[in-house]
């Protein structure tokens, strides 16, 4: 059984963007979705990374919708081994996207965690209390009510935006982890895993209020670190929110500082039916050379 971002249940979750679309060969997933005012498809890669089983199989899988999906685009996690030369040459465009944060646990966490984050996690630590719950034991209110605030805090919207019926779905993928902070009896922080492969892949992280103060985000990071080191060689701890990194930006900082190790992910866009691709371009008006597809500029921004 697939598990993580490659199981039946993690496509299902984005059923409130369109439906889960299963491809034979490379056992992969997208989400098929309808054009806005128009009855014609196109699809996208589940957030925030598509994995299939046999990269060589994928483009022949895409071939095969060409009288289904106008086009398809996707974003395919770093360290992957795919046949790069060949998705140059199919893909339209396929460009590094976004740098992603690893640590590569075969050397001690003393050894490669910034001094400052080490220090705020023993700092947290005297204050909260970190435990660990599996799926099928995650409780769905308490994860939603810690993602609420994010959402809050954040002001996010589109696909990051997950709802709770989402959440349902992915929180049940066999093997889900979801370390908690708790501050006395408060629940006060949150982080969900997925376990592919020899890597851990930090798949969202939600604190409270009360949370940001106290620094629930380096405890969590702490104590799951040390217990992913028994089972995983290395954890994703995702990119920024960025399409270019900010060295700036205060999640990059984060990342960054839990990390031992980057690599980039690669935007992939396929028009699968030019002609039909051009009249809905011309229709929605869309200039934008920086959004794929164009005739969706800016929808899941």
């Amino acid at each position: 059984m697939s598990e993580g971002y490659l199981h039946p249940l993690y496509a299902e979750s984005f059923a409130y963007l369109g439906e889960p679309l299963f491809l034979p060969n490379s056992k992969g997933w997208l989400i098929k979705r309808q054009i806005p005012g128009t009855l014609s498809f196109d699809a996208m890669g589940p957030y925030p990374l598509f994995f299939c089983k046999y990269w060589d199989a994928l483009i022949s899988d895409l071939e095969s919708l060409r009288d289904e999906l106008v086009s398809v685009s996707l974003v395919i996690g770093p360290f992957v081994d795919f046949p790069r030369h060949k998705f140059q040459t199919y893909f339209d465009i396929l460009t590094p996207y976004k740098v992603h944060y690893y640590l590569d646990l075969s050397r001690p966490l003393e050894e490669t965690i910034g001094k400052s984050h080490r220090k705020s996690a023993m700092k947290a630590l005297r204050n909260l209390r970190v435990d660990l719950v599996q799926s099928p034991n995650i409780n769905l209110e308490e994860w939603v009510y810690l993602y609420d605030h994010l959402v809050k805090r954040h002001n996010i919207k589109g696909v990051r935006a997950f709802p709770r019926e989402c959440f349902a779905k992915q929180i049940a993928i066999p093997n889900t982890l979801f370390f908690r902070a708790w501050l006395n009896e408060e629940l006060v922080g949150g982080n969900l895993y997925y376990i592919q492969e020899n890597t851990a892949y930090a798949h969202l992280l939600a604190l409270t209020d009360e949370g940001y103060r106290i620094g629930a985000s380096h405890a969590l990071k702490w104590v799951s670190f040390n217990y992913l080191a028994a089972f995983v060689e290395k954890v994703n701890l995702g990119g920024s929110t960025d399409s270019f990194n900010n060295a700036q930006n205060g999640l990059v900082k984060f990342k960054s500082g839990w990390s031992n190790l980057n690599g980039i992910s690669n935007f992939c866009t396929k028009i699968l039916d030019r002609d039909r691709y051009t009249e809905l371009v011309a229709a929605t008006n869309s200039d934008d050379s920086q959004w794929f597809p164009a005739y969706r500029s800016g929808d899941y921004s």
